[in-house]
């Protein structure tokens, strides 16, 4: 994996004088609009998925079914998104970013008919559809969302996107309160709340296409987007091979594995022991605590202030805590409810809600600035979108995988919760050691600098020495 240190910088040639025209910009290249078409997608493709996930099982009755779609949409992001990373540096950002935004509607329409029918089979065709389209969304947006911006921005950058990828849930949450309310019973939610979700994931694919190139974009400290492509497409799968199999990746597998891992068995938990109303509650109200840790994770990761690593080491002692209180709390409420007579279902604010409920809470607290802190750790360490795309193309594959085997878990009905306890617990131990290695050889950016100046130089010294050479 090839690094430059942080002041690399290239010079025009001397001897060669160069006249520099002031550099015009228009609001629409700009960093800000950028990751304003991609937190748009975001809200209306994965955020509207999320909201659904954040019903339990997708809304449905029974979780089981609905685990074993989302395994599948798993298993295809994962194989995809690897490759993906390679592919969408060859296509361009903007065009991979719209492909992953075609399979989100394919998946609410499963899901729908899953509800209205109990039509299990066009439910794994949108999910299949749907694992492989999100393939390539998620390696495009990572690269965009951690790309475009400068590397002092990028906490901050990230956080505003976890706020977008929150407010879908957030939205759709309200939509599911205001529509499911009154149903104090478990069950499944009514069928009017996967036509609006539909509704709103069809807007993806037009907003994708909004997304400029990354080298017409600028940033506001002068600095310019560094793409840099292979010579063929097998010399660019070889590159994320050879990243994949270089040491710190590596190191990063396991945290890149677990730092999902969580959400399969949240949607057990919110559909097994929770209302219909209590999990609509918890559809809008959990995502708060998202955007909240995703700020604090930005101050701390952003403070030009503190040395690099000790940013880094702080971030990651602090959210490990978190995540591992969650799953020894989760333990001592799971054996007291298999122990019950009868097992709970919680109504919201009612005898018991709060501790069961604070699980969830906590769970997407620590997971999303889990989720942000591996971005940002990439981005440190990518040399430019090109490497950034690989990069985020095998966080989001691994990820995937991860997920793939916690919602293969939850597919069997009679799956004991300890056992997906023990594994989340495990795993986010077994991380702990090999990401520190990382995080202790971590000293400065790797980002190759290339100013708005030098371009600029560059391309008037070509055109000068073009001018001399035609009139000689």
């Amino acid at each position: 994996m090839a690094s430059s240190a942080s002041d690399h910088t290239e010079t025009p040639e001397e001897g060669i004088e160069t006249v520099v025209s002031p550099v015009k910009h228009s609001i629409f290249r700009s960093v800000p609009f950028q990751i304003a078409v991609a937190c748009g997608v975001s809200f209306t493709a994965p955020g509207m998925w999320d909201a659904l996930g954040g019903l339990g099982a997708g809304g449905a009755a029974e979780p089981y079914a609905v685990s074993a779609a989302n395994a599948l949409v798993y298993g295809l992001f994962s194989i995809v998104c690897v490759a993906a990373g390679a592919i969408n540096n060859r296509i361009g950002l903007r065009y991979g970013l719209a492909l992953g935004a075609i399979g989100y509607p394919l998946y609410g329409a499963g899901l729908y008919t899953n509800n209205v029918n109990a039509t299990t089979w066009f439910m794994l065709f949108g999910s299949a559809l749907c694992g492989i389209s999100a393939g390539f969304f998620w390696a495009a947006e990572a690269a965009i969302i951690i790309g475009y911006p400068s590397p002092r921005d990028r906490a901050f950058y990230l956080a505003i996107w976890q706020t977008a990828k929150a407010a879908g849930p957030i939205v759709g949450g309200a939509i599911n309160l205001g529509l499911n309310a009154q149903r104090s019973s478990s069950g499944s939610v009514g069928s009017a709340t996967y036509i609006v979700f539909i509704v709103i994931m069809c807007l993806g694919l037009p907003i994708a296409l909004c997304l400029s190139p990354a080298g017409r974009v600028w940033r506001r400290d002068g600095t310019r987007v560094v793409v840099r492509k292979e010579a063929t497409w097998r010399a660019e799968f070889r590159a994320v091979g050879a990243l994949l199999a270089s040491r710190r990746v590596l190191l990063l597998l396991p945290a890149f594995f677990v730092s999902y891992f969580y959400n399969g068995f949240v949607s057990t938990w919110l559909t097994t022991y929770f209302t219909v109303r209590a999990r609509a509650f918890s559809s809008f109200f959990t995502n708060f605590a998202g955007i909240f840790s995703s700020f604090l994770a930005a101050a701390l990761l952003d403070c030009q202030g503190i040395h690099i690593r000790t940013r880094a080491r702080v971030a990651f002692t602090a959210i490990v805590a978190v995540l591992v209180g969650t799953w020894i709390w989760a333990s001592v409420l799971q054996n007291r409810f298999y122990n019950a007579p009868v097992a709970p279902v919680f109504d919201w604010f009612r005898g018991g809600f709060g501790s069961a409920y604070a699980l969830v809470f906590f769970w997407t607290f620590a997971g999303q600035a889990f989720q942000q802190f591996l971005y940002w750790l990439v981005g440190q360490y990518a040399t430019d979108l090109s490497s950034l795309s690989h990069h985020t193309g095998i966080l989001r594959g691994v990820e995937a995988l991860g997920q793939t085997v916690a919602w293969a878990m939850q597919s069997e009905g009679d799956a004991n919760h300890f056992v997906s306890i023990g594994l989340n617990f495990g795993i986010t131990v077994l991380c702990v050691p090999f990401t520190w290695i990382v995080l202790s050889e971590l000293d400065h950016s790797h980002e190759i600098k290339v100013t708005e100046i030098q371009v600029t130089a560059d391309g008037a010294r070509v055109k000068q020495h073009d001018g001399n050479e035609a009139s000689a």
